[in-house]
């Protein structure tokens, strides 16, 4: 048996700030040009469910090698200081707000190759993001142990084994340090997590695989199943009485069964999208991630490829689902157009 350790990164004396609270769900290439762009409805019944922590940068060490090879490196993550809640937007830094640069020339949005599933890579999303557009990556978290889902429960960690396994990162903490080589460039990102230790492990790595040298982060509980819930009694029912809540989301997500639990798809996610993800191009930074978990990425992903995606668990001829580090690039440009890419991280997309 491999032995999981839990993972935490070397701060220059910091803790992390974001507190975290006990208990808690072959590829071919066919191209399309992307999902968008798709024109954002306003909603003046946006609700404001969950709360931002206040946000935090902290120093990382000189460079993701020294955090490897860290004897401290390969320790639980620990909870900082409470903190009281307020609402906020997205982390600040240098570059929010930051306006179109003055040398920019407008191109033509890239074809992006998808897969079997209907996903892209990271990396070319990343490459085709323009001069005058911004991106927001919703990504799910990296491996965790299969047998604990509860909050505290953190990414693997496989301390004695090779980096990669059959040609794939070896372990989620590897996973989220491996996308993040995949989005290395002279821009800060900044990252908001949900309130589990794996979201934020997994923002963290993917700032150590950048070689950023800070991590900018906050925390936010709506980016669940919870935003898309109406009614939590029937939602417990479904779950109850198929015995897979998997089957209920897809279900509902693909072909509106169950939909008395769920709010309806597409209001709800473009009002996320306008409220919390992608509000105004103006105000946000150049990139973002968010870290969350399937039974968001799901949803999103269906909503975002007008169902094209494969994640169609409840088809007995399908039964796919999100794979780790998968996600929604949600990019706006200076118009506040937004197109929508569903990716993979890795390179498979779908379990």
């Amino acid at each position: 048996m491999h032995k999981i350790s839990r993972i935490s990164l070397a701060f220059s004396g910091a803790l992390l700030s974001a507190a975290l609270l006990a208990a808690c769900g072959d590829d071919v290439s066919p191209t399309f040009s992307n999902y968008g762009p798709a024109t954002q409805s306003s909603s003046d019944q946006a609700q404001q469910q969950g709360q931002l922590s206040s946000s935090s940068t902290e120093q990382l060490p000189a460079s993701s090698a020294d955090v490897a090879s860290s004897s401290s490196a390969i320790a639980p993550i620990g909870e900082s200081s409470s903190s009281s809640e307020t609402l906020l937007p997205p982390p600040s830094s240098s570059s929010v707000a930051q306006q179109t640069d003055p040398n920019c020339v407008e191109t033509p949005v890239a074809v992006i190759a998808l897969d079997s599933i209907g996903l892209a890579d990271i990396a070319d999303v990343f490459k085709s993001v323009r001069c005058n557009e911004k991106a927001v990556f919703v990504i799910r978290h990296g491996e965790r142990d299969d047998a604990q889902t509860g909050k505290e429960t953190p990414l693997t960690y496989w301390e004695n084994e090779p980096d990669t396994v059959n040609g794939e990162p070896a372990d989620g903490v590897r996973q989220a340090r491996a996308v993040g080589k995949k989005l290395i460039s002279a821009d800060e990102f900044v990252f908001t997590h949900t309130k589990y230790v794996r979201t934020e492990q997994t923002c963290l790595n993917i700032a150590v695989g950048r070689g950023q040298t800070t991590f900018p982060h906050d925390s936010s509980e709506i980016y669940s199943i919870s935003w898309y819930k109406k009614d939590k009694e029937r939602y417990s029912f479904y779950d109850d009485s198929t015995g897979n809540v998997r089957l209920v989301i897809s279900g509902w997500a693909y072909d509106n069964l169950y939909a008395d639990a769920f709010y309806d798809l597409k209001e709800k996610s473009e009002e996320i999208v306008k409220t919390h993800i992608a509000p105004d191009y103006a105000s946000m930074n150049k990139f973002r991630v968010i870290c969350s978990h399937d039974d968001f990425i799901l949803p999103l992903s269906v909503f975002a490829s007008n169902g094209k995606v494969n994640y169609r668990f409840h088809d007995p001829a399908s039964r796919h689902w999100p794979y780790f580090l998968t996600g929604v690039a949600v990019i706006i440009d200076d118009k506040n157009q937004i197109r929508y890419v569903p990716f993979k991280g890795l390179g498979i997309g779908a379990e």
